[in-house]
């Protein structure tokens, strides 16, 4: 009998060897993915060196903004970056030390997004005690990050609702990572922007190429890529928001956040090497 995890989900060792030695291309979400307590630990950052070591994109997808995503794009061992849950990718040209930077919302979106975004930032300060714009807001170019918990004292799951509520009546979308809900007027998600990036960098067909992806995430802003990967993993604190997400991952890790992101990395290139 197949082990099962207290949420129902296959654990990571049972993914399967053939995936592994064919795997090209990894998707990660950051936060409370390859961080712990808001931070990178060695476990998880030796993790990304290896994967490219052994010759796998590594793409971090991340609701995380444009200014932190140019550092990420030049400084770690990743493939680019797609950021503020899908609104751009970016890419560095190591060799030709140029910035590749593409956006996927139109300059009209920007203009209309841009006064929505000041009204729900408005109308949440005024009508939510406690809840806070992110620190990081500053440095980002098409969404806005409502702190619930990062650098604010925990809301209440009454006071997130009332938040998401908000941004649905001002006519925005959300999404709840591990730390903000991050809302935005367009129509870019993580997979659209995942798909963007595929199709401009790889120029080969979506389809094809996932089924040698994976995807790895922790919160319900991961969905949208939980939904359309065939392959997709969760490290164990996605049990936190078990109950708010339709479209489980595949596999899940047993440790949490970097930790099982260490797991998860250890997991696939120990089956590389299986015969």
């Amino acid at each position: 009998m197949k082990q099962k995890t207290r949420c129902n989900i296959p654990p990571i060792e049972e993914i399967p060897p053939t995936f592994c030695k064919n795997l090209k291309l990894l998707f990660t979400d950051i936060d409370g993915t390859i961080t712990k307590n808001g931070q990178i630990t060695d476990a998880s950052y030796s993790a990304l060196w290896d994967l490219s070591r052994a010759g796998i994109d590594v793409v971090p997808v991340t609701g995380r903004p444009a200014g932190w995503c140019d550092h990420i794009a030049r400084m770690w061992p990743v493939k680019g970056i797609i950021g503020e849950n899908g609104a751009f990718f970016y890419l560095y040209d190591r060799k030709n030390r140029k910035m590749l930077r593409n956006y996927l919302i139109s300059e009209e979106e920007k203009i209309k997004g841009k006064k929505i975004l000041e009204k729900i930032k408005t109308r949440v300060l005024r009508e939510v005690p406690g809840a806070g714009i992110a620190a990081d807001q500053p440095f980002r170019v098409a969404d806005l990050a409502i702190d619930y918990c990062e650098d604010v004292e925990h809301l209440k799951k009454e006071d997130i609702q009332k938040i998401c509520r908000i941004i649905t009546e001002e006519g925005g979308t959300y999404k709840i990572s591990d730390i903000h809900i991050n809302c935005w007027y367009g129509s870019f998600n993580k997979i659209t922007g995942v798909k963007k990036f595929i199709a401009e960098v790889y120029q080969t067909d979506f389809s094809q190429i996932i089924r040698k992806a994976t995807y790895i995430g922790d919160s319900p802003n991961d969905e949208p890529i939980f939904r359309v990967f065939p392959t997709t993993i969760a490290v164990a604190n996605l049990k936190d928001f078990i109950d708010e997400i339709s479209h489980l991952p595949n596999y899940i890790t047993h440790k949490e956040s970097a930790y099982g992101f260490r797991e998860a990395v250890d997991t696939i290139l120990k089956k590389r090497k299986e015969r």
